[in-house]
């Protein structure tokens, strides 16, 4: 009996799996990554109908609930017919064929401002239209992923994927990124490309370097969250799709919170790069080719922004008394957005940059192997970064000093030093930046002779100029004997003293 119940369970379960894989293995292999597109085909319409046959209706239910959980990806739907009847005939029906799965997928709770459709007739077959079983195949709709603000296509009709926004060059685990395409967060990998609408987190500890196309970077410090929105501004997608084209992207970054210092490169006089937040839009034009910013969103939801170098324009946004107001923020000065108080009103020059006092940038190893550390920047709080690299992603030491001094454990090697000065408000500071090597073999300087001013000789050298040129004033052979002589007794007491 046991037996009977086992194996009657056993039959049950592979039925369930035979019924359920289907479905399952289907949305699985939906893939709408750039170069990636989803084929809908075998039947998917009959000849000269844009009505969706029975048969494909499960598959487009599943391509919905795909969608519904990647709720900033923008899809388009192409059309696309056999060969049979007039190629404006063709569009017609293709363009029906896009509009009829749209329809479908509005119906089943898809936003229609995420959809865009296109009728492409039959210039692009993908089998031979000489039989019905290739113009089965013509007869299909392809759905292809869109950049969420542009609107570009994430993969060309020959399956290319577009040029991303930007890459990872540099990052310090753990960070997560979570692209349109994708539910949930993965970790990075060094060269990650980012596109637009990716998610990019650091956690604790965390860094990353975001390097756009012109080669502007951007430094993520840890515990921070922002948006890729793209290099250069674009509409949405508007039009057919039932998105408003009036609604522009006037954002390159969104900064939900943390730290990012902005290195801007190679701007040209079209060039404008923004970062967006809960409170402010963060301009920067191209008053110079190049431009360097801090920006930080603390705990209170504030926006603190840095100008090192160039110019930007802060637009007031929300949760503060200047609201619709943009102002001009000039290099060396900054200000707080999100802030009622009086202090914020108007732009505050940054703090100094700090004067590192100690240690010499060669120095022998210590018994204890602590270096002390000691600088100058009016009392204010500092940043002391210490890394082995100068690109300053391997950290050894980084801290945040209210005193002027700290004591580092460094054996011997080679490191980079990068100090900055922090006011109360929490403006920064340019960085100071140098290095520093740690060896054995740097020369002791203690145990050298410190110089000394040699005054008898100096006092000997000068009355021997003066017998010289008196000698030869008066053509007294005697007087020039005498300077000679006098030289040589300068020589013999600096050598022997």
């Amino acid at each position: 009996m046991k037996i009977q119940e086992t194996y009657r369970l056993i039959v049950l379960a592979f039925l369930f799996a035979a019924i359920m894989a289907p479905s399952a293995l289907a949305q699985e292999n939906y893939n709408l990554s750039p170069g990636k597109k989803i084929i809908i085909t075998d039947a998917t319409f009959k000849q000269g109908s844009a009505v969706i046959e029975d048969s494909q209706r499960s598959a487009f239910a599943r391509l919905a609930e795909f969608l519904k959980q990647r709720e900033r990806l923008n899809i388009e739907i192409g059309g696309h017919a056999d060969n049979i009847g007039s190629e404006q005939q063709n569009t017609a029906l293709s363009l029906a064929r896009a509009e009829a799965v749209r329809e479908f997928l509005v119906l089943s709770g898809i936003s229609a401002s995420r959809i865009r459709t296109r009728g492409y007739g039959s210039q692009l077959p993908i089998a031979s239209n000489a039989d019905e079983t290739g113009r089965t195949k013509n007869r299909r709709v392809e759905i292809i992923g869109l950049s969420a603000f542009s609107g570009k296509l994430l993969a060309s009709p020959d399956g290319k994927a577009l040029p991303p926004e930007a890459r990872i060059t540099m990052l310090k685990p753990q960070v997560r990124v979570m692209p349109a395409w994708e539910s949930e967060w993965q970790e990075a990998i060094i060269d990650q490309p980012l596109y637009e609408a990716f998610k990019v987190s650091t956690l604790e500890g965390a860094r990353a370097d975001i390097t756009f196309r012109n080669n502007s970077v951007l430094h993520v410090s840890d515990d921070a969250l922002l948006m890729i929105y793209g290099f250069e501004s674009s509409p949405k997608l508007g039009g057919a799709t039932g998105g408003n084209a009036s609604d522009a992207v006037a954002k390159n970054i969104e900064l939900t919170k943390g730290n990012l210092s902005l290195k801007l490169r190679e701007m040209r006089a079209q060039d404008t790069f923004s970062i967006r937040t809960k409170v402010s839009e963060v301009g920067f034009n191209t008053s110079s080719e190049n431009a360097s910013a801090k920006v930080r969103v603390d705990e209170r939801e504030r926006s603190i922004i840095s100008v090192l170098e160039g110019r930007a324009n802060v637009k007031v946004t929300a949760n503060d008394p200047r609201k619709g107001q943009t102002l001009d923020v000039a290099e060396e000065y900054g200000i707080i957005v999100g802030d009622s108080s009086e202090d914020s009103r108007t732009p505050k020059r940054l703090p100094p940059m700090p004067e590192l006092l100690e240690p010499a940038e060669r120095i022998k190893p210590s018994e204890s192997g602590v270096v002390p550390f000691r600088w100058s920047n009016g009392g204010l709080t500092a940043r002391l970064e210490i890394a082995s690299n100068i690109e300053f992603t391997e950290l050894v030491y980084n801290q945040i000093r209210t005193v002027q001094n700290a004591q580092v454990n460094l054996a011997e090697g080679t490191y980079f030093i990068r100090l900055t000065s922090i006011d109360t408000i929490g403006f920064e500071s340019r960085s100071r930046l140098r290095g520093l090597v740690i060896s054995s073999e740097v020369p002791d300087k203690s145990a050298t002779k410190p110089f000394r001013f040699r005054y008898v000789e100096f006092g000997l050298l000068v009355v021997a100029g003066a017998c010289f040129w008196a000698g030869l004033l008066f053509n007294k052979k005697l007087l020039r004997h005498v300077a000679l002589g006098l030289v040589g007794v300068s020589l013999v007491l600096f050598l022997l003293l």
